[in-house]
């Protein structure tokens, strides 16, 4: 993981170079033609979003198998708001999703997530910007380490505990408009454990008493999206992490994958998976409370629901 992340550094530098030399010689043979690049583009707002509710429901009567019955749903939206001009551009979007199982007498959470994020990017080249971003990750409600909880003031989570704000300054490079990488050698990680008993025990890092982690180091992140004729959508980013001061090196991984497919104008299935490894999020074991260090965390969801896109 190490080299990996050290490879794609020194990759996207030189990629960054190698377009600067070029446009500074065509800026050069410009110049010497009398030629000025005058090409300008209109400034637009595009507004877009992918709101969907998903359900399945699930009873038994007189099973011999055995069984429980179960109502589930979990409501997803995705928005985003991109302006350009010629020289400019600001790209914000807004990722939530929550979803609740009704199981014999309880209910369970099954999904939960805020991610906000705003990039703002002054170009600097045909596909190069200077850029500056600023996410925002957290979740709704509480959240347990076993359903049904055996004692529900025993939370593993809840709104901003965990929070992470992470701010990065560099560059980006958007070979397409479906498609852009981010290199930040500046970036700041600031993880918030805002609850007192989530933050006593140390929980996601944070020193014991302590509610909040601050880290400086670099960053990649890379964002792909797609929207098909039939308003289908495809949606994946990747970020890589090392801090420089706690285990430089050492990579938090966060990758999430989500596929809208419509099946019509009012209906969808969803895939939507995400796959995760901090290093400051140690686990333990169920029965004997042992710490276990940090293990790559797996999510997905695959669903079928009321779809809406515009």
């Amino acid at each position: 993981m190490k080299k990996i992340f050290y490879f794609l550094f020194i990759f996207l530098f030189a990629c960054h170079f190698n377009v600067m030399a070029q446009a500074d010689s065509v800026k050069v043979s410009a110049g010497k033609e009398g030629k000025k690049d005058t090409t300008k583009v209109k400034p637009t707002f595009v507004f877009s979003g992918n709101p969907s509710l998903n359900f399945t429901q699930t009873s038994f009567s007189n099973w011999s198998a055995g069984g429980a019955n179960s109502v589930a749903g979990v409501a997803m939206a995705g928005f985003k708001l991109i302006y350009t001009e010629t020289k400019f551009t600001w790209e914000t979007t807004l990722d939530m999703a929550y979803g609740l199982t009704y199981q014999e007498k309880d209910f369970l959470k099954n999904n939960d997530k805020i991610d906000f994020s705003t990039k703002f990017g002054l170009k600097s080249s045909k596909k190069w910007y200077y850029s500056l971003a600023f996410q925002l990750k957290t979740q709704f409600d509480k959240g347990y380490k076993s359903y049904p909880p055996p004692d529900k003031n025993n939370y593993t989570s809840k709104f901003m505990a965990p929070g992470y704000v992470i701010s990065s300054l560099g560059m980006d490079y958007k070979p397409t408009s479906k498609l852009s990488f981010m290199l930040s050698p500046v970036s700041a990680k600031c993880t918030f454990v805002l609850d007192t008993m989530l933050s006593n025990r140390g929980d996601y890092g944070v020193h014991p008493g302590r509610k909040s982690l601050s880290e400086i180091g670099s960053l990649i992140k890379a964002t792909y999206s797609k929207t098909f004729k039939s308003k289908s959508t495809i949606n994946s980013s990747l970020e890589l992490f090392s801090s420089w001061l706690n285990n430089f090196g050492n990579v938090d991984v966060s990758w999430e994958f989500d596929w809208n497919i419509k099946i019509n104008k009012w209906f969808s299935s969803r895939i939507y998976s995400k796959l995760m490894y901090d290093d400051d999020i140690k686990t333990k074991d169920a029965a004997t409370g042992k710490e276990l260090g940090p293990r790559l965390q797996f999510k997905q969801m695959l669903g079928l629901g009321i779809s809406l896109s515009f």
